[in-house]
């Protein structure tokens, strides 16, 4: 099918070729030799700008520069970006910039990376792997946009730009793609100018793939296959030379099998060999599935010891290879997004008034197999659904021959969130053995609702002012005032009951549960009914069970506010026309959150916001006559408050929970290279350097094993650490490896919580942040005469190697990496074009993210594995 598909492209495009004007790139004489560097207009100062004007670290690329390189997705511009990283699970985007990291996606908090589309702020990180259509230029600002741009921009933003109407008369285009795994898409987009004044493009696209990781088992399917389409209508109304209004909406829905939630292929745990247990950092044991419920009766062998006395899990199906899995689930992924924008702009002379008007309506279900193996286990179900309003004023100065450019601006926010987790348990059927074994479930089912809402209100203004002609001082501030309302609630309120008092039975928790009733949510600031005695104590607005005032139904919070300043000042000098050198400091923070569940909501409900305060100090150059284009930065981010996972002792119990425990700084440089020495050949390169640490960050314990006890006849008296025993008798505790772990201080002793272990990674690297990271690249337009321009393009990127979690072991560390991609563009002329391409050329298996499951199984999802394909472009 794909071969017949590539055939009829390739002997349909020179017959269209025929009817359409001849060459004409080539023999444009009347241009200049050398037109120099392209120029882009980008607006991370929220107004139009040079890109080599702004004072700020910014990578820009334009809609012909992303079809040259086959940039369809912000997975795409990983190596192009210095400092950019690319995380993925399933269809959340997990984006990384100078040490932040993209790691909670609930509705419990909010990304650390913004993601904008037209000006307005998508909230959920799903919301950020549609695909580009029809787009005219994307920007990736690096580094904290807290003044201009507020909340959630702790370490940058991803800002696209959709294509508009044009007043340019009647055209439009085509691009049809083809591929591997029987990969189709098709964009196209039509620009019609109505009037002098009203101008409409419409653009579209639909994409089908069978998946690239195969699924040898035919009860489930491939995972990443492609059944998306999409749908925008721009409309221009330019009624006079000062006031024009651009109404947007767009439709975009992806269906499938999806990517699994988290993760889709195991790596791998850790053994004590000795012991046979689970701890932390030991002996990595590479073949064995350890998920719960995943026991088939065969004791397993471990590295290093011919002793198998113990059944641990089940063989992981092809380990190591990531592109192949055997799973008896039929996973599904439906994310729907609706979005209307309006962006209004009046200019009165002196300053323009601007509104951009968003509402976006979100949803998005995803299911995986929890076992990750062929056997009948579980299953696990997300359901994520967004409501959001957004209204941004600016007001912004005209004037260009004034010494004082300004924005103010006022900015509304409005976010209603749903987040639904399910897991159902099935009676189990083991079949890696013969004959198959039949047994019970492994426990009672899960079921999570959440519901959040954020209200938001900012003030901000910026001003930069031209002490002199060559210097200019920036200042800027903003202050946000965020109101936020949390509930939760499982599935106790509607679950048959046994015994007395009854008793909720969980095996009864199926994907159909639901929905929830209002009342098992209890109420904001009310009396509870609670009067379960265990620590924490219920409180106000906790709800239980009528019949058994014992069993949690669910919770209200307390309304929770987080204000916050942030601000930015820098100095910029312009040397020359070519040549600037900037200096700045800027601030930003990522809003505040939610503790869900019973123990951790009672002990600490909110998490306060994350904060960051960033120096940098550029320079942004052309020289040789607009044929070179060397842009510098170095910066320094101290981070405090940072929103992360820790273990503390309160009262009778020792809970983990997320609370701002965590410091840690990131240093380091980036350089973007352009040579172009004739119109013909561009050669670039891009360079980071990173040294991302956590300074404090203690307590912690480790996913899973942090301390075990094994036997120990040498052992003669009880092992005591500050007054606690720690190990009896002829026992002997053991702690992960290669840490500092012991006892939290306040546990174990009398009138204190239980004895609890954590460790200290303070001086540990943060995930995600590779020391070194870059990408060179190189194309050149072969002149062939009446037959058009034949384009070679390729590029190589590279990363030294990174760790995917806080604790730095060696399962989840990716090794150091390169990657190839080549192109190769036919241009009949400027209407048709023609490009094969291979991506990922040597096949390098790289990972896009590691988490910690149940049953001490590390999970991991992998980034594409080498893929070809052709595209044809016609223009008419």
């Amino acid at each position: 099918m794909t071969k017949t598909k590539l055939s009829l492209m390739l002997t349909a495009a020179p017959m269209i070729a025929l009817l359409l004007p001849a060459p004409a790139m080539a023999q444009q004489t009347a241009e200049a030799e050398n037109a120099g560097i392209e120029e882009i207009i980008v607006t991370a100062q929220r107004r139009e700008e040079n890109l080599q004007d702004v004072p700020i670290s910014v990578s820009a690329f334009t809609a012909e520069q992303m079809a040259a390189r086959g940039t369809t997705d912000i997975s795409r511009l990983e190596g192009q970006v210095p400092g950019f990283t690319f995380g993925r699970s399933g269809s959340d985007a997990r984006p990384a910039i100078r040490g932040v990291r993209t790691e909670n996606v609930g509705v419990n908090g909010d990304t650390t990376i913004g993601f904008f589309i037209d000006g307005v702020y998508q909230s959920r990180a799903s919301q950020a792997t549609t695909g580009f259509v029809d787009i005219e230029r994307v920007e990736v600002q690096r580094g904290p946009q807290g003044t201009l741009y507020g909340r959630n921009t702790f370490g940058g933003n991803i800002v696209i730009s959709s294509a508009k109407p044009s007043f340019e008369g009647y055209f439009g285009g085509i691009d049809l793609t083809v591929g591997e795994n029987g990969r189709f898409r098709t964009d196209a987009f039509v620009n019609a100018a109505l009037s002098d004044t009203v101008a409409l493009r419409i653009a579209g696209s639909y994409e089908k793939s069978d998946g690239y990781v195969k699924n040898v088992n035919p009860l489930g399917n491939n995972l990443f296959d492609d059944d998306n389409r999409y749908v925008r209508g721009s409309l221009l109304l330019r009624p006079n030379d000062a006031f024009s209004a651009l109404i947007k909406f767009d439709y975009s829905r992806r269906v499938g099998a999806g990517g699994s939630a988290f993760g889709y292929k195991l790596a791998g745990s850790y053994f004590d060999v000795a012991s046979r247990q689970q701890l932390y950092n030991a002996t990595p044991v590479f073949g064995l599935n350890t998920r719960g419920g995943n026991r088939d009766g065969v004791n397993d062998a471990l590295p290093g010891s011919a002793v198998a006395t113990s059944d641990l899990g089940v063989p992981i199906f092809a380990a190591g290879d990531p592109y192949t899995i055997d799973t008896d689930q039929k996973t599904i992924l439906d994310v729907e997004n609706k979005a209307w924008t309006a962006n209004l702009a009046y200019d009165f002379g002196s300053v323009t008034l601007k509104s951009i008007t968003g509402y976006t309506d979100f949803g998005a279900i995803r299911t995986s197999d929890t076992d990750f193996s062929a056997n009948q286990i579980g299953v696990d179900f997300q359901d994520t659904r967004a409501k959001t309003f957004s209204q941004e004023l600016q007001l912004l100065s005209s004037d260009t021959g004034s010494a004082l450019t300004y924005v103010l601006g006022a900015y509304y926010f409005k976010d209603k969130l749903t987040g639904i987790f399910i897991n159902q348990q099935y009676p189990r059927i083991i079949r890696n053995v013969t004959p198959n074994l039949n047994l019970a479930a492994n426990g009672g089912g899960f079921y999570d609702q959440q519901k959040a809402e954020t209200e938001s209100y900012a003030a901000y203004a910026q001003a930069s002012y031209a002490i002199t002609e060559q210097l200019k001082f920036t200042a800027g501030i903003r202050h946000t005032s965020d109101k936020k309302d949390f509930a939760f609630a499982n599935a106790n309120a509607i679950l048959p009951t046994a015994g007395t008092p009854p008793v909720p039975q969980g095996t009864a928790i199926t994907l159909r549960t639901g929905p929830i009733p209002d009342s098992a949510f209890g109420v904001q600031g009310g009396t509870t009914n609670c009067t379960y005695t265990t620590f924490p104590p219920p409180r106000s607005g906790f709800q239980c069970l009528a019949s058994n005032t014992t069993i949690l139904t669910g919770a209200t919070y307390d309304t929770k506010k987080f204000n916050k300043t942030t601000w930015r000042a820098g100095l910029d000098y312009q040397l020359s026309d070519d040549n600037l050198m900037y200096a700045s400091v800027s601030t930003g923070f990522r809003s505040g959150g939610f503790n869900s569940g019973q123990g951790p909501a009672a002990l600490q409900p909110t998490f306060n916001p994350e904060t960051v305060i960033a120096y940098e100090i550029g320079s942004k150059n052309r020289f040789a006559d607009n044929t070179i284009q060397i842009n510098l930065a170095a910066f320094y981010n101290k981070y405090k408050g940072l929103q992360e996972q820790r273990q503390v002792p309160v009262g009778a119990t020792t809970l983990s929970i997320i609370e701002n425990s965590g410091k840690a700084r990131s240093y380091g440089a980036e350089a973007e290279l352009i040579w172009q020495p004739v119109d013909a050949l561009q050669i670039g390169a891009t360079f980071a350097y990173l040294n991302a640490k956590y300074t404090e960050y203690r307590d912690v314990p480790a996913p899973f094993g942090t301390t075990i006890l094994v036997t120990d006849a040498t052992a003669l008296t009880p092992t005591i650490v500050n007054g606690v025993t720690i190990a009896p008798a002829g026992q002997r505790r053991l702690f992960a490896p290669g840490y500092d772990c012991g006892l939290v201080a306040g546990t174990g002793g009398t009138g204190q919580p239980a004895a609890a272990y954590g460790c200290d990674i303070s001086g540990n690297r943060i995930p995600y942040s590779p020391e070194f990271t870059g990408a060179a690249y190189a194309s050149y337009e072969i002149d062939l005469g009446s037959a058009g321009t034949l384009t070679p393009y390729a590029s190589i990127n590279f990363s030294s190697s990174f760790f995917g979690q806080p604790f730095n072991s060696i399962l989840e560390k990716q090794a150091a990496f390169n990657k190839i991609d080549l192109r190769l563009t036919w241009d009949y002329n400027e209407n048709v074009s023609i490009q094969g391409f291979v991506t990922n050329l040597t096949d390098k298996v790289t990972s896009t993210r590691f988490v910690w499951g149940g049953g001490g199984a590390l999970q991991a999802s992998y980034a594409p594995p080498r893929l070809w394909g052709a595209r044809a472009s016609f223009k008419f």
